[in-house]
This record gives C-alpha cells, structure tokens and sequence, in this order.
C-alpha cells in the first residue's frame, strides 16, 4: 500500500483478496450515490423547487428542507447507502488490517532514525470532545487502536473515492497554492494525523523545520515511519492544539487542515489564539476546509449537514456557520477568506471535477 518503512521499503499495508474485494465493491456502491443516485435526487429536487417556489429564506431553513427531503425515497436511500457503506468500509479495513496486528505494530513500534524525530506524551489528557467521539466513524476514534494511522490511510481512500490523487496530498497542494509567498523558516502543522497532505508544503520549503502535532499517538507513530520512508524529515510531537507548548513568536507559518470542523466553537477560537500567540512578527496562520454552507445550494448545504448528526462529526454545522475571519481578527491577526481551487479526480457524479476549498489566512503585525 502506501506507507514505507524507515529503510525505504513498502510498508505492506494490504488486505487480504476477500476483504479487499469487498472494499471495492463498498467503493463501487459509493460511486453508485455519487454517479447515479445524488444526480437523481438533485433533478427530483429541482423539479420541486420549480413547481412549489419556495422562497430563499425557506431553502435554507433546516426545518423546511427536512420537511420535503426527509419524506423523499431518492433522499433516503442516498443517505441510507452513505450510512451503511460507511459502516461497512471501516469493518473491512479493521478487520482486515487487525488480522495482521502484530506485524504492523512492530514495524510501527521499531526504531526509526531517519530524519525528523518523534516525541510522545504519555501523560497527555484528550479533551471530551475528543475522547468521546468517533470521527468519521472510525472505530476507536483516532487514540484508541494502535492501527489508527493504517486503518485511516486506507479507509479515507475508499471514503473520498480517491478523488484526493493517489498520493493523497492534493489539499496540501491547494494549501500551497495560496500560501503568502515569502520565506519561512519554521512551519507548524496542527492536527496533522498521518501528515501525507502536508508533504506538498515540506517540499516547497526544503530549507525549513517542520514540525507536526496531533491528540493521538497511533496518528503520530504511523506519520513518523510514513513521512521518514518517504524522505520527509519532519518533527512529530504529541500535544494540544489548544495549549501549545512552543515559545511565543517560535513559528513562521502555522496551518491546519480539515482539523476546525472536528473540534467544538470553543475550541476553534482557543486554537486560533494559540496560533496566534506562536506565531512571529509577520507569520502566516493559514486553515484549508470544505465550503460553509452559505457559499454552497441549497441542496448541496443540506446534504453537507448531514455528517452532523449522522457521520461522527458534532462540531461540522457549528463550524461550516461560524465567522472565521472575524475570529482571526479577535486574535490580533489581519484575517481575509480565499478560495483554493483543485481538480477531484478518480470519483465520478457528485464528486468530480473543479472543487472550491476555502482557505482563511490570518497574518500577525510585523514587529
């Protein structure tokens, strides 16, 4: 599969025939949604919509899209088959990868001397918010399952019908895309997970130190082992994003991504002032995600909300309406909102094509 070991080798991450057969007819059944079954609901949609004219305020209250949608049989299949195929992608691949656990845990336990380091905190407490909850359904969360890094490798790839390119780094390159040009000296990743979408920013800035933090130790074991056969030498250490344990002023670049919508409001503005407060005079704080809900259809927001209540993500509606400009701002940063454009390849339907992300980036004074 994708990972390496610390001597350059594959790090053999691969299932077993049946079980593999069965995730690509899982990833098939999503393509399926995707291709066919959305498509359908939308036409079905706008045929509603013309025919009833609801007003714009209307097509935007929850309440009364559930009031039509949630009767629809296009709508409840295409959200049923999301649910189950879900479901079913993360038993495949743990079962699969747990049958060959002590393989993959020695080599994600053995010494690795490339490049970069590692450093655990045992002691560390995970937040509530954390702890109890199971992003995008993966059992055992990110911190339960010594298995979390490989089993998120290749699940995500069967979630996103590889439309994030075989390397995965395709945000990083969005990212990249409108990053500030300038030099920068030290970069912070935060909720960096396997640290894969990071790669495209590590190699336009050879010359500087990276450094990746994340909650869970499974995530960082895997990413050291990951980013060191992949001749990526970057610094990993297990901490908070809240509560940083760098020096005011220590980083030129901080960024996330994908990592906002899975953390409470509270918790989004506690991340941006520490940020803030690490950054150096001039720094760049930069997070990539997905639309909000107002820059989206009616149709396409609604279906976006989903994953609040029926996908392990709590926080996303919270997140996808919240002012994150205005919470740059509050943090002493000059804050604007720009859009970075990617092309999804390898999905079809819903999920091909040119895709907008947003990217809020805040900038600090110069001293």
């Amino acid at each position: 599969m994708t990972g390496r070991d610390a001597g350059g080798h594959d790090m053999d991450l691969a299932l077993s025939r049946p079980r593999q057969a069965r995730l690509d007819m899982i990833e098939g059944l999503k393509n399926f949604v995707a291709a066919e079954v959305v498509p359908a609901l939308r036409r079905d949609f706008d045929a509603w919509t013309e025919s009833r004219k609801p007003s714009a305020a209307q097509l935007r209250d929850r309440t009364f899209m559930a009031g039509h949608l949630e009767r629809t049989p296009l709508y409840q299949s295409s959200r049923g088959l999301q649910r189950l195929s879900q479901e079913a992608m993360w038993r495949e691949v743990v079962d699969g990868l747990s049958e060959r656990r002590p393989e993959i845990e020695a080599a994600l336990d053995a010494p690795c001397d490339a490049p970069g380091s590692l450093v655990l905190d045992p002691a560390l407490q995970m937040p509530r918010y954390f702890d109890a909850n199971e992003f995008h359904l993966q059992p055992g969360n990110y911190h339960r399952d010594g298995l979390a890094g490989p089993v998120y490798e290749l699940g995500v790839a069967t979630y996103t019908m590889h439309r994030y390119g075989r390397a995965g780094d395709e945000m990083g390159r969005a990212l990249l895309s409108v990053l500030p040009e300038r030099d920068y000296g030290r970069v912070l990743y935060l909720g960096c997970g396997p640290a894969y979408k990071s790669y495209p920013i590590v190699d336009a800035f050879p010359r500087a130190e990276h450094v990746g933090i994340d909650l869970a130790a499974p995530m960082l074991k895997y990413a050291r082992h990951r980013a060191a056969a992949h001749g990526r030498p970057i610094h990993f250490r297990q901490m908070n994003a809240e509560a940083l344990d760098f020096d005011d002023g220590a980083f030129d670049l901080v960024y996330c991504i994908l990592l906002l919508h899975e953390v409470p409001t509270r918790a989004v503005l506690n991340i941006v002032a520490e940020a803030a407060r690490v950054l150096a005079p001039g720094g760049v704080f930069c997070n990539l995600e997905l639309p909000d809900y107002d820059s989206l259809d009616p149709l396409s927001a609604y279906l976006m909300d989903w994953d609040t209540r029926h996908n392990g993500e709590p926080y996303w509606r919270a997140y996808h309406e919240m002012d994150l400009v205005g919470a740059c701002r509050d943090a002493g940063l000059a804050a604007d909102m720009v859009e970075a454009h990617s092309e999804w390849g390898g999905a079809k339907g819903n999920y091909m094509g040119r895709f907008a992300y947003h990217v809020t980036t805040g900038r600090k004074p110069a001293a």
